[in-house]
């Protein structure tokens, strides 16, 4: 068992020999997700694969060939037949070049572009999605830490009372109520840091794998709460606006109104094609002639060549009739326009409403945060008068108890308004796709 004890160890020691050490900005951590994220990487193999189709959807233009040998030999002359017979062997060569044109040519080249174009904005979505959940990850853990430090600093506090009470009630100056009072007070808080603490490893477990990082790996944040504390107002210039969901529903519209065209071209458009053929049936040997010539020159025909060229153009039908299925796909592609037109209205409205409801939301953090940084003043003031009356003995145990416990609780309140503050700021940035970190800054 010894033995198997200090090969664990070793093997431990040796295993965390590997684990790397970061010390993360909110910035380092944002660099770090769009390098080792899966989620990216696998949007990026999209996009590169739409990147390949809109590079080359001019391929339909693109000439079909192809070229072919032929050799023709009779069956006698292979079976050993009458060697006095003239056969024929013959050897062919052909070549074939075909070309087609149509008015959709066009409408598929630029439907290309345009899957193209949207997905670029799908990958930027994704990787504004994982910037925006790293940034509020790092914030939310900030917060974390900051309240474990709070809690750790209550803790601490009581147990100096509780250790003071024991000895003032060893020495006869406590009542035992008081000094057990104490004892509850202290013990009881353990648990909410153990809780706070538990809490804080498996989020930080959980932005590590954001982040691509080992579980092994240790990260230390820089940064600080403070660093969102922005009291100052927001204002939107709407001109600068670029909401992702309205570029979206854009490039939709753009898509099914090439699509249209498309149905319209495939039901009036005419399509043309060319084709060019040659073949040259070049050579015989006479099979007598190479018998008896033991090694001569075999004869030898004109050459047998023909070549052609085929022109061609249909004019499609079916749109002229009404209750085609041609017409019924132009007038489907319609209503699709139609109802992303309205999809589109809609959004801009949704947009308005959804920016000025998160500017009314942060004014209100905003002055919820200066309320509770004078309610953290007033807390902090009254604690240090009712534990300077405590040590008098003119406040009892449990006044100065309350008393620690309305200071903790403002000051925790603080920072997780601070913290509701920045994930609205984050929530804003990301509806009206400016750069994250740009708004309130100056």
């Amino acid at each position: 068992m010894k033995r198997e004890l200090v090969f664990l160890f070793v093997l431990m020691s040796f295993a965390s020999g590997f684990c790397e050490k970061y010390s993360l900005s909110v910035d380092d951590a944002v660099n770090l997700a769009k390098k080792n994220n899966v989620s990216i990487a696998r949007n990026q193999i999209t996009l590169d694969a739409s990147l390949r189709s809109k590079n080359h959807s001019w391929n339909s233009v693109s000439p079909t060939g192809s070229l072919g040998v032929s050799s023709s030999i009779p069956l006698d002359a292979l079976t050993g037949g009458d060697q006095n017979s003239n056969y024929t062997a013959s050897i062919g060569v052909s070549a074939s070049l075909s070309l087609s044109l149509s008015a959709n040519l066009y409408t598929s080249m630029n439907k290309a572009k345009l899957d193209y174009e949207q997905q670029k904005v799908s990958f930027n979505d994704a990787v504004r999605s994982i910037e925006m959940s790293v940034r509020q990850s790092y914030y939310g853990l900030l917060y974390e830490l900051e309240n474990i430090r709070l809690q750790q600093e209550n803790l601490n506090i009581a147990k100096i009372q509780y250790e003071n009470n024991f000895a003032k009630y060893n020495s006869g100056r406590l009542s035992e109520l008081d000094a057990l009072s104490a004892e509850v007070n202290y013990k009881s808080k353990i648990p909410t840091v153990e809780n706070a603490v538990t809490v804080y490893k498996n989020d930080l477990a959980s932005f590590k794998q954001v982040l691509g990082l080992m579980l092994e790996d240790e990260i230390t944040l820089t940064g600080s709460l403070d660093d969102v504390l922005i009291l100052d107002e927001i204002k939107i210039d709407e001109k600068n606006i670029r909401s992702s969901t309205l570029t979206a529903l854009e490039n939709r519209l753009a898509i099914a109104k090439n699509s249209l065209l498309e149905k319209r071209f495939s039901a009036f458009a005419p399509s043309l094609s060319a084709s060019f053929s040659w073949r040259d049936q070049n050579w015989y040997v006479g099979w007598s002639d190479y018998v008896n010539s033991q090694g001569k020159t075999v004869t030898k025909e004109d050459a047998k060549k023909s070549s052609s060229l085929t022109l061609s153009a249909s004019i499609p039908l079916d749109g002229v009739l009404p209750w085609s299925n041609k017409n019924d796909g132009v007038d489907s592609a319609k209503d699709t326009v139609a109802d992303l037109e309205l999809q589109l209205d809609n959004s801009r409205k949704d947009l308005k409403r959804s920016v000025d409801s998160s500017l009314r939301s942060i004014a209100q953090s905003q002055e919820a945060i200066k309320y509770k940084q004078a309610n953290v003043v007033l807390a902090q003031k009254t604690y240090e008068m009712t534990e300077a009356a405590y040590n008098h003995g003119t406040k009892d145990l449990m006044t100065l108890q309350n008393a620690n416990t309305t200071l903790l609780n403002a000051q925790v309140s603080l920072k997780n308004e601070v913290y509701t503050l920045a994930k609205a700021i984050l929530s804003l940035e990301n509806t009206i796709g400016v750069p994250f970190g740009e708004l309130g800054r100056k």
